[in-house]
């Protein structure tokens, strides 16, 4: 048995509510299923950070995490090893274990010390629990969270072997994760999709209108592509990415903006005389490299917050400051151009209020479980984004749990932080347009599991699936899962991180 394969098997076998107790971390506050999360992504840094169990420290020291020696803390658990490494002048004294499990629990006793105080409120993605190790020194490297998160699926498929669970590919062929319908001339928008793991590392080539090509897309080690893009003429466009004997095909509407000159003279849009829709008269460019008169800055600034958006500060204020922007990046790149898409959102009767998602409604299927959770506030969004939520909860509930009255609610979990933008619980999740969805239980419950638990209810499951894929403005290539059965019934998409949880996305609706 290799080293590697020690680590493993040692490491699935672990009770990791025993070494926390035995280490001085608080078990109680973490969860089972993010001691789960925590076993995956621990063996995803011990595969970066010990060369696949080749580097030195791991083969004479058993060290697979490069921890150093700590005074008295590691006293007990480890003993000093002094080495020589290139980012030293002298001599470092790292930790040497006695064996695999011993550096497990010496693993866990490091992060007991001073620095990594309230790890316990860190740990229910690995984005959170790798973020917070990251700003608490624990590496300087600027990609170490990203290098880590690719390295999961192939620690996730190692675990999964040692249990004797066989994990298959995430995609077996090239797939579309997200796409716009429709841009304007001279709009940035962005492709994104996943690939086959043994397609990583190649490149997709891209093709416009069957003539034109455009820079070939890497695809990452855990399988995932995107590119950003502009078209500079208008119509009926088509684009096709292709690997090999793999293509996929987009279809593209592109359309004419308003005028892009940005004074005075700019052809103000119409506003709607619907309920709701209010004219902004704008002379020039709000926010970040805009022009930013006065009077502009008030009139945006008064239409946000009337929307909800009142972290923009005193709507009769032409102050700037970072809640403006963070705002107007909420519903655009950052910036309102006089008569573009932006310009014209802010102007639409249905333009997107930022709210509190809805309370649980049990008499319509509806549980919000994060609105339960006092320690976390990944409650707010757009109201689009809330009517959604409503209506699958309706339809579920009509189609499938009047006549299954003890099957769990459908029970949604994150949405964004209060003023939206970086989480870090996700990668996403900034815009209020996100929504992930606790799985059910077959006693009727919900949440702490993984697809593959004896307790998950997979019927269930396909039932809120389907009501989630009813409902116009969802995305249908960004609803992601990993139960293999409903992938394959097309109900669902793989993506790394989604076996505990259902992830949706909207669009837009049409501007009214």
């Amino acid at each position: 048995m290799s080293l590697l394969d020690d680590l493993v098997n040692n490491y699935l076998h672990q009770d990791l509510a025993r070494i926390f107790t035995k280490v001085g971390i608080e078990a109680d506050k973490i969860p089972e299923i993010n001691r789960q999360i925590l076993k995956e992504v621990n063996f995803a840094q011990w595969l970066l950070e010990s060369a696949r169990g080749e580097s030195y420290l791991a083969v004479n020291a058993n060290n697979f995490a490069g921890l150093k020696w700590r005074y008295p803390d590691m006293k007990g658990f480890a003993k000093p090893l002094k080495m020589k490494v290139p980012s030293e002048s002298e001599e470092v004294e790292f930790c040497k274990f006695p064996d695999v499990e011993a550096f497990i629990i010496g693993y866990w006793k490091f992060l007991t010390r001073s620095p990594y105080k309230g790890l316990e409120e860190h740990t229910n993605t690995p984005e959170n629990f790798l973020g917070f190790l990251k700003a608490k020194g624990y590496s300087t490297d600027p990609n170490y969270i990203s290098k880590v998160v690719n390295l999961l699926p192939e620690a996730q498929k190692m675990l999964a072997n040692a249990e004797g669970v066989v994990i298959p590919a995430l995609v077996e062929k090239l797939q579309l994760i997200r796409a716009p319908q429709e841009v304007e001339v001279g709009q940035s928008f962005r492709i994104e999709g996943m690939a086959r793991s043994a397609d990583s590392g190649k490149v997709l080539s891209v093709m416009i209108d069957d003539k034109f090509p455009a820079p070939n897309v890497p695809i990452r080690e855990d399988g995932r592509w995107k590119f950003d893009f502009v078209f500079k003429q208008k119509g009926d466009r088509r684009m096709i990415m292709a690997i090999d004997d793999q293509t996929l095909k987009i279809q593209m509407k592109v359309i004419l903006p308003f005028d892009h000159q940005d004074d005075e003279k700019t052809q103000q849009p119409k506003a709607s005389s619907l309920s709701g829709a209010k004219v902004i008269k704008l002379s020039g460019s709000v926010g970040i490299g805009g022009v930013n008169k006065a009077d502009d800055v008030k009139a945006v600034k008064a239409r946000l917050h009337e929307l909800g958006y009142t972290w923009v500060g005193d709507p009769n204020s032409a102050d700037r400051d970072r809640g403006l922007f963070d705002a107007i990046k909420l519903n655009g790149d950052g910036r309102v151009d006089v008569g573009e898409t932006t310009h014209r959102w802010l102007q639409a009767a249905n333009a997107p209020r930022w709210v509190l998602m809805p309370n649980s409604d049990p008499d319509n299927g509806l549980v919000n479980g994060e609105l339960a959770d006092i320690q976390d506030n990944h409650d707010y969004g757009t109201h689009w984004l809330a009517d959604v939520i409503k209506e699958i909860a309706q339809d579920y509930q009509n189609s499938y749990r009047n006549t299954h009255p003890k099957a769990a609610f459908f029970a949604i979990n994150d949405v964004s932080l209060p003023h939206g933008g970086d989480t870090p619980d996700h990668h996403g999740h900034e815009t209020g347009m996100m929504c992930d969805v606790f799985l059910p239980k077959n006693n009727g419950t919900f949440g702490g599991i993984f697809w593959s638990s004896s307790e998950y209810d997979q019927d269930t499951t396909r039932a809120i699936l389907k009501s989630i894929r009813k409902q116009k403005l969802v995305q249908a290539r960004a609803v992601f899962f990993n139960d293999k059965k409903l992938i394959k019934e097309g109900l669902c998409t793989a993506m790394i991180g989604h076996d505990h949880h259902i992830h949706f996305e909207i669009n837009p609706p049409i501007k009214s």
